[in-house]
C-alpha cells in the first residue's frame, strides 16, 4: 500500500513538474513569436501591434520567472516599437526600466548599450537635445570600451552623434564621428546598397563639416567624388549645391554658375534661397546689378511664401546682400532701409519706425553671426551717411550702431563655444574697431563729457575680444577655476543653444518655431544664471576677464584714480595713434599721426636698448625724446601734476619700455627718475585686482633652479645662473635652490604665498612654447616646463606679487590689442595683483642687484611700483657699480603690470597732516619758551 501511494504521488509530482516546465518554456516561445515580428523586412501597424503584445505578455512572465536576461531585452523592443511610432514617453518609460534591471540583476554592456543608444534616439526625436547627447555618449562609452563585442547599430550611433555635434557647430567633433562610421561600415560584411548608401551618407556628412570649418579645397575633393555617385535626388541637390557654394567662396564664379544651373528646380525652399543668394553676390562681383536685382527679389518673394512670421537668417542676408547692391548703385539711403529690413528679419522683436532705431536685445535672434553682420554693415552705411551729409545726427548714430554690433560680439563671446564661434572671432576684426574708436574720437569732438563713456567701451571690448582670439588660439580653457561639473554644465548650454539656434533657422513650421525659440530663451536664461555664480566667486578672475564685465564708464574708472595718478591708454589704427589721458580732475584723448620720422625713431630706440652689445655705447637719447614728445607731449596737460602714470598700450607700444623715455631734448635724464611708471592690460583688469591689501607681513617663496650647475644642468644644456640665489636670499626660508627648485614643488605650494618670485630661464612666444624652466628631475624635458597653458590653471587668487626675474618673460608675440601673448599676462588671469616681468635678456648681476633692492623696498611696505622704480634710481646712483651698466639696456627691461596702490595719496595726505602737527607743536614750544624767558627778563 506504501508503495503504490509512493508511485502515485511521483507521478503526480512528475506531472506537476513537466506542467511548470512547460509553462516556464512557454513565455519564451511567445518571445520568439514576437521577435520574428520585429524582425520583417516590411512590418506594418498591425504586425507591430501584435509583437508589442506578445513582448509585453513574455516579458511578465520572464519576469516572474527571474529571466532578467530576456526580461530586459523584450523591454528595448517594446520602447522601439513604441518609438516608431512616435510615442516617445511611452518608449522611454521601457528603456528606464531595462536600464535599472540590466543594472541592479545583469550588468549586461550589449543590453546596456542597446539601451543608451535607443533613449539617446527618443530623445533625439522628441527634441530633448541635452538628455540625447548623454545616452548616446553612454553608448559610446561601452561601444569604444569593447570594440570586440558586436554591438548593433554603431553607425546609426556615431551619425547621431554627428549629427548633433554639427547642429550646434561643433565640426570638428562631429567630423570625427563621422569618421568612425566610415571605419565601422567599411568593416561590416553589408550588402553593396547597404554599404553603398552609408558610404555616400558618411563622406557626404565630412564634406558639409570641411565646408563649415571653411576647408574648401578638401571638402571640394569629396563633393566632386560623391558627384559620381547614383544617389537620392534630395542628397544629390545638396551635394551640387554645396559644390557650388565653395565655388564661389573660392572666387571661381564661372564654375559656381554652372553647378547652380545644374540644380534645375530645386525642391527645398531654404536650399533654393541659399543659391540665389549665391547668384546674386556673384552678378555683383560682376558689376551685372541688375541680374543681382532680379536675383535677390527671387530669394526674397521665396521666403514669404514660406512664412511672413518666421524669422530665417537666409531671408535677413537676402535683404543684406539687396542693402549692399544699392549701395553700389549709389543708393544710399535705400540701402539702409534694406539693412532695416535685414534686422527685422533676423531679430525676434525689432520693428524699424525711423532709419537709426536698433534693437534693444541682441539676444532675442535667430543668428547671432548674422545679426553682426547686419549691424556692421548699417553702421558703416550711417557713417557715410554721415560723410556724405555731415549731420552729427548720422555720426551719433553710427557709433551706437558699432556699439550695438560690439555688444552682439560679447554675447556670441558668452553664449557659444563651438567652432562656428571661434571661426567668427578668427577673423580680423581690427578694422571694426578701427572705425568704432575714430567714430567715438569724432563724437567725443562734439561733446567730450557725453561721449567719453562710448570711448572707453569701444577701447575695452577691443582689448577683451582680442584677448579672446589669443585664448582660442592657445586652447586655454575658459573656466580655470570652477569646478568640473560647473564646467560641464556650461559646456553643455552652449551646445544647447547652438543646436536650438540652428534649428530654428532650419525650422518652417510657426507652432514648431515658437516652442524652439521659447526653448532658446530659456537655455540662455540658465547660461545668464550660471554666469552671475562665476562672477560671485572672487577667485574667478580669469572669467571676469575673459568678459568684459568691469569699466564701463568714466565715473567708475575714476574711483579708482588717486589725486596724484593718471591713466594713459592707446590705441592703434595703421599710422593713427589715438590716445586717452586720465586724471582724477581731467580727461582728454588725442588723434596723434604717427609720421615716418616716429617710425624712424622707434625703429631705431627699440634696435638700441633691446639689442645692447658689451662695449658699445648707448645713444638712444634723441630717439627717446622723439617719441616721448610723439606720443606723450600732446596729453601732458592732463598728465602734469601727477607723479604715478599707467600706461595702457597698444600694439607694438607692448615693446616700449616708457620709463627710458626722455622729456628733455639732449638730456642723459629718464623719465623714470620723474615718474612712478607701471603697466596694464585694460581699465576692467586693473580695477578687478583692487580688492586685496597691501603688503603687510607677506609670505614669499622662492625658486633659483640653476645658482649653480652639475652633471644633470650639464647633459640638459642649460646655462647657470649664478647670482640668481643673491635676489632672493632677502624673501625669508621658503627659497627652493637647485634640485629642489622643481616644478611640482612649485605648482603645489606656490599658490599658498602671497609673493612668488622665479629666478630662472623662461621663454615666451604667442603659442604653446611660452614656458617657465625648472629643475630637471625628469628625463622627459618638456616635463620640467612650466607651459602657458598650465600657468592658466593655476589658482593665484591669495596671490599679491610673481616676480619672473628670467630672461625675456614680459615678452612675445605682438598680438593686435591684447599685446603681448606673455608668461606675465598669464599670471595676472589666473588671480595674482601684480607681475614683475623682464622685456628682454638683461645682465646677471645687475638682475640680482635690481631685484635685492627691489624686495628691500617692499619689506619696508612700499608699493610694487615704486618699489621698482627706486630699486632703479639705487643702480643708477650706487657709485660702485660701473657706469656702462646704468644705461636703460640693463634696467629698463624690469616692468611693472599690476594693481597700484591707491591710497597712496592718502597715507600721503596723513603724513602731511601729521608733519603740519609736529610743527605746530615744535613752534608752540618756542613761542612758550620764547614768552617765559621774557617774562623771567
Amino acid at each position: 500500500m506504501l508503495v503504490r501511494l509512493f508511485i502515485l504521488t511521483f507521478i503526480s509530482l512528475s506531472f506537476y513538474l513537466s506542467a511548470q516546465k512547460n509553462k516556464s518554456s512557454a513565455y519564451k516561445l511567445v518571445y520568439e513569436e514576437a521577435d520574428k515580428l520585429y524582425s520583417l523586412n516590411d512590418p506594418t501597424s498591425t504586425t507591430d501591434s501584435i509583437a508589442l503584445a506578445k513582448f509585453t505578455q513574455s516579458s511578465n512572465e520572464a519576469l516572474n520567472n527571474n529571466d532578467f536576461s530576456l526580461f530586459v531585452d523584450a523591454l528595448i523592443k517594446i520602447g522601439n516599437i513604441h518609438q516608431t511610432y512616435q510615442r516617445f514617453d511611452s518608449a522611454n518609460v521601457y528603456y528606464r526600466k531595462s536600464i535599472v534591471f540590466n543594472q541592479k540583476f545583469l550588468n549586461n554592456d550589449r543590453l546596456s548599450y542597446e539601451s543608451f543608444l535607443y533613449l539617446g534616439s527618443s530623445f533625439y526625436f522628441s527634441n530633448v537635445i541635452d538628455s540625447a547627447q548623454i545616452y548616446f555618449e553612454k553608448a559610446s562609452v561601452i561601444a569604444t570600451a569593447d570594440s570586440k563585442e558586436i554591438l548593433p547599430e554603431k553607425e546609426r550611433l556615431y551619425n547621431s552623434l554627428g549629427v548633433i555635434y554639427y547642429e550646434s557647430a561643433n565640426y570638428l567633433q562631429a567630423k570625427n564621428y563621422f569618421e568612425k562610421t566610415i571605419s565601422i561600415n567599411s568593416k561590416k560584411e553589408n550588402s553593396v546598397k547597404d554599404y553603398y548608401e552609408s558610404h555616400v551618407g558618411a563622406n557626404n556628412n565630412i564634406a558639409n563639416c570641411l565646408l563649415k570649418l571653411n576647408q574648401y579645397d578638401s571638402a571640394l575633393v569629396i563633393y566632386k567624388a560623391l558627384l559620381n555617385y547614383k544617389v537620392q535626388p534630395d542628397i544629390k541637390e545638396k551635394i551640387i549645391q554645396n559644390t557650388a557654394h565653395i565655388y564661389y567662396q573660392l572666387g571661381d564664379y564661372d564654375n559656381a554658375i554652372k553647378m547652380y544651373t545644374k540644380l534645375g528646380s530645386l525642391t527645398t525652399t531654404n536650399n533654393k534661397i541659399k543659391a540665389l543668394n549665391d547668384i546674386g553676390r556673384i552678378y555683383i562681383n560682376q558689376n551685372k546689378l541688375q541680374q543681382a536685382e532680379a536675383i535677390f527679389d527671387s530669394a526674397i518673394a521665396l521666403n514669404k511664401k514660406i512664412s511672413t512670421s518666421i524669422k530665417n537668417k537666409d531671408e535677413a542676408l537676402a535683404y543684406l546682400y539687396r542693402s549692399n547692391l544699392a549701395f553700389r548703385q549709389g543708393l544710399l539711403d535705400e540701402a539702409i532701409t534694406w539693412c532695416n529690413e535685414a534686422l527685422v528679419e533676423v531679430h525676434l522683436n525689432y520693428k524699424s519706425l525711423a532709419v537709426t532705431d536698433l534693437p534693444e536685445d541682441v539676444s532675442q535672434t535667430v543668428s547671432p553671426i548674422t545679426l553682426f553682420e547686419i549691424l556692421l554693415a548699417k553702421g558703416k552705411l550711417l557713417n557715410q551717411k554721415h560723410n556724405v551729409t555731415n549731420k552729427n545726427s548720422f555720426l551719433i548714430a553710427a557709433l551706437q550702431t558699432y556699439k550695438k554690433a560690439i555688444q552682439t560680439a560679447e554675447f556670441i563671446k558668452q553664449n557659444f563655444d563651438n567652432d562656428e564661434s571661434k571661426l567668427f572671432f578668427n577673423q580680423n576684426y581690427k578694422e571694426i574697431y578701427n572705425d568704432a574708436i575714430k567714430l567715438a574720437y569724432e563724437c567725443m569732438q562734439l561733446d567730450k563729457s557725453k561721449y567719453i563713456d562710448d570711448y572707453i567701451f569701444v577701447l575695452e571690448n577691443y582689448k577683451g575680444n582680442i584677448l579672446f582670439q589669443n585664448l582660442i588660439n592657445t586652447e586655454i580653457n575658459s573656466n580655470i577655476n570652477l569646478p568640473d561639473s560647473i564646467k560641464s554644465n556650461e559646456k553643455s548650454l552652449k551646445q544647447l543653444i547652438a543646436f536650438y539656434t540652428a534649428r530654428v533657422n532650419n525650422n518652417t513650421n510657426e507652432k514648431d518655431n515658437k516652442q524652439l525659440q521659447k526653448k532658446l530663451i530659456d537655455l540662455q536664461v540658465q547660461l545668464s544664471r550660471l554666469h552671475q555664480l562665476y562672477f560671485a566667486n572672487e577667485k574667478n578672475t580669469f572669467y571676469k576677464g575673459n568678459n568684459n564685465t568691469g569699466i564701463k564708464t568714466l565715473k567708475q574708472l575714476k574711483e579708482y584714480i588717486s589725486t596724484n595718478t593718471a591713466f594713459l591708454a592707446y590705441y592703434k589704427s595703421d599710422s593713427i595713434l589715438y590716445a586717452l589721458a586720465i586724471s582724477k580732475s581731467n580727461i582728454d584723448v588725442k588723434k596723434i599721426i604717427l609720421d615716418s620720422i616716429y617710425v624712424k625713431n622707434y625703429n631705431s630706440f627699440i634696435s638700441k636698448i633691446y639689442n645692447h652689445k658689451e662695449g658699445e655705447r648707448y645713444d638712444g637719447y634723441d630717439e627717446a625724446y622723439t617719441i616721448y614728445n610723439h606720443i606723450i607731449s600732446p596729453v601732458s596737460q592732463i598728465l602734469k601734476g601727477n607723479n604715478n602714470w599707467v600706461i595702457f598700450p597698444g600694439e607694438d607700444l607692448y615693446y616700449l619700455p616708457v620709463e627710458a623715455l626722455s622729456s628733455k631734448l639732449g638730456s642723459r635724464s629718464y623719465l623714470m627718475q620723474e615718474k612712478v611708471i607701471s603697466y596694464h592690460y585694460s581699465f576692467s583688469l586693473l580695477t578687478q585686482h583692487n580688492n586685496k591689501n597691501n603688503f603687510t607681513q607677506k609670505t614669499a617663496i622662492a625658486f633659483a633652479p640653476f645658482s649653480k650647475t652639475d652633471k644633470i644642468i650639464q647633459q640638459n644644456n642649460i646655462d647657470e645662473l649664478p647670482n640668481s640665489k643673491f635676489e632672493i636670499e632677502t624673501l625669508g626660508n621658503n627659497l627652493y635652490l637647485n634640485e629642489n627648485a622643481t616644478k611640482e614643488t612649485f605648482v603645489s605650494t606656490a599658490p599658498q604665498y602671497n609673493i612668488i618670485h622665479l629666478a630662472t630661464h623662461a621663454e615666451a612666444n604667442a603659442n604653446k612654447s611660452s614656458w617657465i624652466q625648472f629643475y630637471p628631475n625628469v628625463k622627459d624635458s618638456l616635463a620640467n616646463k612650466l607651459f602657458l597653458e598650465e600657468i592658466y590653471n593655476l589658482d593665484l587668487s591669495k596671490t599679491e606679487l610673481v616676480v619672473l626675474s628670467a630672461c625675456e618673460t614680459g615678452a612675445g608675440k605682438n598680438i593686435a590689442g591684447e599685446g603681448l601673448i606673455s608668461l606675465s599676462r598669464s599670471f595676472i588671469y589666473t588671480g595674482a595683483d601684480g607681475v614683475v616681468s623682464t622685456l628682454w635678456k638683461t645682465e646677471d648681476k645687475i638682475t640680482a642687484y635690481v631685484m635685492k633692492e627691489f624686495h628691500k623696498n617692499i619689506n619696508n611696505k612700499i608699493p610694487v611700483e615704486k618699489a621698482l622704480q627706486l630699486a632703479k634710481l639705487s643702480l643708477l646712483k650706487d657709485e660702485s657699480i660701473s657706469a656702462k651698466y646704468k644705461t636703460p639696456n640693463y634696467w629698463a627691461n624690469f616692468v611693472y603690470i599690476g594693481k597700484i596702490d591707491t591710497h597712496r595719496n592718502t597715507n600721503k595726505s596723513i603724513y602731511i597732516v601729521a608733519f603740519v602737527g609736529v610743527l605746530l607743536a615744535l613752534l608752540f614750544t618756542i613761542y612758550v619758551k620764547y614768552k617765559n624767558k621774557k617774562t623771567v627778563n
